[in-house]
């Protein structure tokens, strides 16, 4: 009898051990922990459909660190006016109220992309340019910033680190974010750093978009000179399948009231295209490979009616 205790007491333990190994094998390859870096509330949009299928359908976790308030964007904020009560489109008034609105709009957006915890920088947002270093030089607090990403990134040992690609033409702020974010990473032990991508949204129609590296920032360096990874927007689901991710796509920009030109961007960009960025060392390619090949599964079986 007692022989028959231990036994089965033996087979718990050993079948305890198994659940928990096969758990923790599970948590780790379905729990992604991402930090997207950026400039400003909104610019989170680009990757929108990526994170809400990390966040919403693998229940891993999605951050969002924002380096300026964004107050740069009054001029297009019209229709926002009536809905705020608040004459945005006066750069005074638009520049002393729009950090506060535009922080509540992207925790809005969050919610719906399921977004866990948001660090806001406060840095000045000064002025359309195309040219990275005027943030960099005059208007950031540049030793600050990294100092937090780097913080960040020690502290909630991220898998992932999501940016905007630099390219050329794009705006100087979402550059500089970027190449903050790289220069960090790039000070890590080479163990220990996160997976960094850069994207951009694309539609079917357009050419075949190239980027390699920007300027002479050797962080920049890409693994090919075209996107690796890629989530689709126009995957489509529910019944006869009439709905796709661009719902999500929509609901999202559609919280960020108060920037006009961005609502102009409802329904634009099939696919979220990512570029791997060389510093993160290519045993970090099998990584991020099987993240965007669970991000292709559609979990939502079709009813019958």
């Amino acid at each position: 009898m007692a022989e028959i205790k231990l036994f089965t007491a033996f087979f718990y333990f050993l079948l305890f051990n198994l659940l928990w190994t096969a758990a923790a094998a599970q948590t780790q390859t379905t729990l992604p922990h991402v930090l997207v870096v950026m400039a400003h509330p909104d610019d989170e949009s680009v990757f929108s459909v990526a994170l809400y299928k990390i966040a919403k359908e693998h229940h891993g976790i999605v951050d969002i660190l924002t380096v300026t308030n964004g107050e740069a964007g009054y001029k297009y904020s019209t229709l926002a006016e009536n809905f705020y009560g608040v004459e945005l489109t006066n750069e005074k008034t638009g520049r002393a109220n729009l950090p506060r609105i535009r922080k509540r709009e992207v925790m809005n957006a969050g919610n719906i992309l399921g977004v866990s915890q948001y660090y806001f920088l406060d840095q000045l947002d000064s002025h359309y340019g195309i040219n990275e270093r005027e943030p960099l030089d005059t208007s950031w607090d540049v030793s600050m910033v990294k100092t937090r990403i780097k913080q960040l990134l020690i502290k909630n040992k991220y898998d992932f680190v999501f940016t905007l690609l630099p390219e050329p033409g794009t705006h100087a702020g979402h550059k500089a974010a970027t190449l903050l974010a790289l220069d960090v990473i790039s000070e890590l032990p080479e163990g220990g750093r996160p997976v960094v991508l850069g994207g951009i949204t694309h539609n079917k129609v357009d050419s075949v978009f190239k980027f390699s590296h920007y300027a002479n920032y050797r962080n920049t360096q890409t693994v090919g000179d075209t996107s690796m990874f890629a989530v689709n927007r126009l995957a489509a689901f529910s019944y006869k399948n009439r709905v796709n991710y661009k719902v999500i796509v929509n609901w999202e920009i559609a919280e960020h009231k108060s920037q006009g030109v961005m609502q102009m961007a409802m329904n634009d960009g099939d696919y979220e295209q990512f570029w791997y960025f060389a510093i993160s060392g290519k045993a970090g390619i099998e990584k991020a490979a099987k993240l965007f090949a669970d991000l292709k599964i559609t979990p939502y079986v079709p009813k019958k009616y």
